[in-house]
Order: structure tokens, then C-alpha cells, then sequence
């Protein structure tokens, strides 16, 4: 076993549980199901642990009857638990994994505990009562089902019906759903933690099919060039909510030392043994998994030599990377590190979730400096910011391209016209009108984007190239905070700021971004963000957060930007 890393998880856990019973213990009546049992098995985990230092404590005896009055109160007569989407028999997989993992570490002491054996009851009871509903209820998302079958192959091992086993081969037939280049339906960093690799684990090894473990490994090989060196992963490229978030890759930690041990990996525990320094995530869980898998908490393998690439947090990294199930790239050169995303999912009719929308095409970033979104919005009909249709890659260039059209409506031909003047109402893609447009002639008008990324030593070429309507763009620059800009003035919208001429730069502790060249300030061609009308119609925005800096000029010809990294000599 390594014993340094059973002794950080525990210490870790010891001071997370020590912190909820000081400070939020009271609120357990107001938890929903999956914190309080999440907060159960905590509870349940560091009390069973030799090396914690709540071993034995009898003292949480009254915390674990809160969590469990809290767990039978939101049962309700499904004997699933009632939440956000309802009696949802997915959300109430979450939770029961946790109780099926509780009951496990319970069962697997050498002898009953007092303060356990009344815990054992009430909690295999709800497994009794929600068995039937898990084996009958759906998911609505593609993960859902690979949580359920983790729960009923958990709950078969405490309580074997042959229904149980049935209904999760039912739902396996399917087929997981892993894309070509590794990465899920969803290609999400959240969802492949949080809840599609621990579950394909947890069925590999409570139900005996470990065939599910190749899908573990492919999903973890995939992210492997997408770790970032200030703990976070990239995520742009998701279709959840985590498009929009900076995801730390704390979560990542499980997957990749269970096979690294399990596969004698190197490149795997080059990845555990940096997601290692990161501050844990959930560590109590964590410290009960390694009580239940015997892979997880034994020493890792070797890590091989690193190649030298001095800005990667992994030594077994490649320089260029591609995920071509969704048009992402990644170039590493000469200290930087950019990536390229023309992966969008089609707006139709506008936004949606479990869509991937996030109209970042550009990220580059230079040591502690970081250029987190490059957008291009366009005054097009009102029809939202560039979003790439068509991706290439050439070598260490990427070609991103986009053609919108709108459309001007002609009168109603003779035979379509009706007397009482009321027409069917049709979406014609920009809004919704009750005027038959699919019945009417149309002129279109048109606007062709096309951008060149080109990866260089430490720094990125941006070409881009307008074909159609003329109109006015702004190529937005969001800069992550806590940096300087220099080269800029103050821009048309409070608190941001427009490049007019020359080159731009941002700074972070000697670190250095330099952008340009601007473009000469002009009233009509506005220096804003615009989300597009699906957004706006309901005073929403889906725009990034940071500092602000916009290159506002018109969609003639072509423009050319250049992104260049360096360190200031100290």
C-alpha cells in the first residue's frame, strides 16, 4: 500500500468531515438526498478508517441519524427520492451508490459495531424499497443510464434479484456511448468523472464485466493532452454546462491511479502523481474507495523520464493533440499552449441544452498569462457570434469557416393568400412569425467567415477572412484576471478596452501576451459583444468572464492578428 498516500487522503477527509460538523451540521435538515448521503458516508467512511482520526468516535452517532432521518424523510412511496427533476430514478442513483458503498464498508468490518448495526438497517431498507422503482424507472441524459446500472449492480451484490441483473444488461446492450477518439457522447470533463468512468469501474467490478474498463481507459488516455498547469482541464468542447466553466482536474485523480496500478501505466501515473498536488476532491469518498478497491490505494508504477517540454504539468504529453470528433486542437510551442475549437453543435431553432455552444474558438496561453476566449461577434442579423461549421486541420494549421444567411420575405403567391390575413406560424430561423415564410420567395443575403490558425514557436497567427455582406465585426480578447494590459485605451463599454492601433499586452507576473495589431476606433463599427438574439429575446447573455480588450474593424477582405508569448528578463 502507499502508505504516504492512504495517510494524505485521511487527513484530508478528517478535516472535511471536522468541518461540516462544526459548521453546517445543523443544516442537515435542509440537505437534499444526495448531500445527505454523501455527508452520511463521510461520516460512516472516517469512522471505519484505522488511520482516521475519528476512528471509533461514538460521537457521530448523532450526525449519521440526522443524515439517515433526512434520507427516509425524502423517500417517498416510490421509494425513490424526491429532488430537482422530481422522483428521478437516475438522481436517486446517485445517492444509492453512496448507501450501497456505506453498507459495503460496513459489511466488510470483522465484526458488528453498535454504532453501525442501526445504520446497516435503515439504510439497507432503503435499498429494499427503491429496488423495484430502479429496476422499472428511465434516465433522460446519455449517462444516467451507466449511473443507474452502477446502482443496480451494486444494490444485486447486497440484494441479489435476478429483475436487477436483467434490467442493468438491458440497459448495457446499448452499447457505451465513446466516440471515436475516446471521449463520450457528451465530451464532458464533468460528466466523465463525476459520473460515466466511476460507474463503468463500479459495474466492472461488482458485476464482473470488466471489458467496461477499455472504455475507462481510451476516456482517460483522451484527456491526457487537455490538463492544464494551473490545475484545471479544457472543457470548452463539452456539451454540459462545464463548456462554460474553468473545471479543476482534482476529479481526475481516482481513474487514473486505479489503472495506472491495475496496467502499470507510466503515462497514468505521471497524471495521478499530478493530480496528486492538487487539493482532493471529495476525500472522504476517496478514502472509502480505497478501502473497497485494492488497486486504488497501492503504490504507483514508475513514471518515465519527461521529454523536456517544460510548460506541460505531465511529462508523457505530445505536443499537438486532436479531438476530431469535435473539431479541438491543441498546439504546445515554445513555452505556449493554444486551443482551437470549431466543434459547435447547430443552433436549431436557438439554444439548448446538452448542446455544445461555446463560441471560443481561441485559447493561448503563456505561462501565468492567459487568453481564456477569443470570440468574433459580426452585425448580421442579429444572428450571434461566429461559431464554426466546418473544421480542418493542415499540419499545425487549423481552417475554421462559417456561412450564415438571412433572409428578406417577397409578398404570398396568388394561390396562398387567405382572406382572413392569418398564416401559419414558422420559425424562419431568427424568429417566429405567423406569415407562412416557408410558402414565400426570398431574397438571402449572406455572410462567409473564414479563419486561419496557424500554430508557431510561441505564439499564433490569426488570418481572417470575410466573404458578402459588408458589415461591422468585433474580435473579442477576454483576458483571465489578475494581469495588466498596456497599449490599450478605454473602450465604448465601461470597463473594457479597445486595441486602435500598434500591439496590445497583457502581463502577469513577468509573463507576457502580446496582441495585435489593432484597428482604427469607428462609431458604427461597435467595439461590443453581442450574444445573438436567442439570447437576447430573454435578457440573457452566455458572455465570458475577465478582462475585455476588442478589435472592432468591417467584413472587408481580410484581417491578420498575431498572439505572441514571452517571459520579461527578470
Amino acid at each position: 500500500m502507499d502508505t504516504v498516500f492512504i495517510e494524505q487522503v485521511a487527513g484530508a477527509a478528517d478535516r472535511h468531515v471536522a468541518e461540516f460538523l462544526a459548521t453546517r451540521d445543523d443544516d442537515v435538515p435542509a440537505l437534499a438526498h444526495r448531500p445527505a448521503m454523501a455527508m452520511l458516508l463521510d461520516l460512516v467512511t472516517v469512522y471505519t478508517a484505522p488511520g482516521s482520526g475519528f476512528h471509533r468516535q461514538e460521537h457521530l452517532r448523532g450526525a449519521m441519524d440526522r443524515c439517515l432521518d433526512r434520507l427516509e424523510a425524502l423517500q417517498g412511496p416510490t421509494g425513490l427520492f424526491d429532488g430537482t427533476n422530481l422522483c428521478s430514478p437516475p438522481d436517486s442513483a446517485f445517492t444509492l451508490n453512496d448507501v450501497c458503498l456505506a453498507l459495503r464498508l460496513i459489511r466488510g468490518l470483522a465484526a458488528p459495531d453498535p454504532v453501525l448495526d442501526p445504520v446497516d438497517r435503515r439504510l439497507a431498507a432503503i435499498v429494499d424499497r427503491s429496488a423495484d422503482a430502479m429496476v422499472a424507472g428511465g434516465v433522460h441524459t446519455p449517462n444516467h443510464r451507466w449511473e443507474l446500472c452502477a446502482a443496480l449492480a451494486q444494490m444485486n451484490m447486497l440484494q441479489p434479484r435476478q429483475d436487477i441483473l436483467d434490467r442493468m444488461e438491458q440497459w448495457l446492450a446499448e452499447g457505451i456511448d465513446q466516440l471515436a477518439d475516446g471521449m463520450y457522447s457528451e465530451r464532458s470533463p464533468l460528466y466523465a468523472t463525476a459520473v460515466t468512468n466511476p460507474s463503468l469501474l463500479t459495474i466492472a467490478d461488482a458485476a464482473g464485466r470488466h471489458e467496461l474498463l477499455d472504455h475507462v481507459r481510451r476516456n482517460l488516455t483522451a484527456f491526457l493532452p487537455w490538463f492544464n498547469t494551473d490545475g484545471t482541464v479544457e472543457s470548452v468542447f463539452s456539451r454540459r454546462q462545464d463548456q462554460w466553466m474553468s473545471f479543476g482536474a482534482a476529479p481526475f485523480l481516482h481513474g487514473y491511479r486505479r489503472l495506472a496500478v491495475q496496467d502499470g501505466r507510466g503515462d497514468f501515473a505521471a497524471a495521478a502523481t499530478w493530480l496528486g498536488t492538487l487539493p482532493l476532491h471529495e476525500p472522504a469518498k476517496l478514502l472509502a474507495l480505497t478501502r473497497l478497491d485494492p488497486w486504488l490505494g497501492m503504490a504507483l508504477p514508475a513514471v518515465p523520464p519527461s521529454d523536456g517540454a517544460a510548460s506541460l504539468p505531465l511529462p508523457l504529453v505530445p505536443a499537438d493533440a486532436a479531438l476530431e470528433s469535435c473539431g479541438a486542437y491543441r498546439f504546445r510551442r515554445g513555452g505556449a499552449v493554444a486551443t482551437v475549437f470549431g466543434g459547435c453543435d447547430p443552433l436549431e431553432p436557438g439554444v439548448g441544452s446538452g448542446l455544445a455552444t461555446n463560441p471560443t474558438f481561441l485559447r493561448f496561453r503563456h505561462g501565468s498569462a492567459e487568453l481564456s476566449h477569443v470570440r468574433l461577434s459580426r452585425s448580421f442579423f442579429d444572428l450571434g457570434p461566429f461559431r464554426s461549421q466546418h473544421t480542418v486541420r493542415h499540419g499545425s494549421s487549423v481552417v475554421l469557416s462559417e456561412e450564415l444567411t438571412a433572409n428578406f420575405y417577397q409578398p404570398l403567391p396568388a394561390g396562398k393568400l387567405r382572406a382572413d390575413g392569418i398564416y401559419p406560424l414558422e420559425h424562419e430561423g431568427r424568429f417566429s412569425a405567423g406569415m407562412e415564410f416557408s410558402a414565400r420567395p426570398k431574397d438571402v443575403h449572406r455572410l462567409a467567415t473564414q479563419m486561419t490558425v496557424e500554430a508557431g514557436e510561441g505564439e499564433i497567427g490569426l488570418d481572417i477572412g470575410f466573404q458578402g455582406t459588408r458589415t461591422a465585426f468585433a474580435l473579442e480578447l477576454t483576458f483571465a484576471p489578475g494581469g495588466e494590459l498596456g497599449g490599450v485605451q478605454p473602450g465604448a463599454v465601461p470597463g473594457t478596452f479597445q486595441l486602435v492601433s500598434g500591439t496590445g499586452t497583457y502581463s502577469v507576473d513577468g509573463d507576457v501576451i502580446e496582441f495585435g495589431p489593432g484597428l482604427a476606433a469607428d462609431a458604427d463599427a461597435p467595439a461590443a459583444y453581442n450574444p445573438g438574439e436567442s439570447y437576447r429575446y430573454l435578457a440573457g447573455t452566455n458572455a465570458s468572464a475577465g478582462l475585455k480588450v476588442y478589435i472592432a474593424g468591417w467584413t472587408e477582405g481580410s484581417q491578420q492578428f498575431t498572439f505572441r508569448g514571452y517571459t520579461r528578463p527578470e
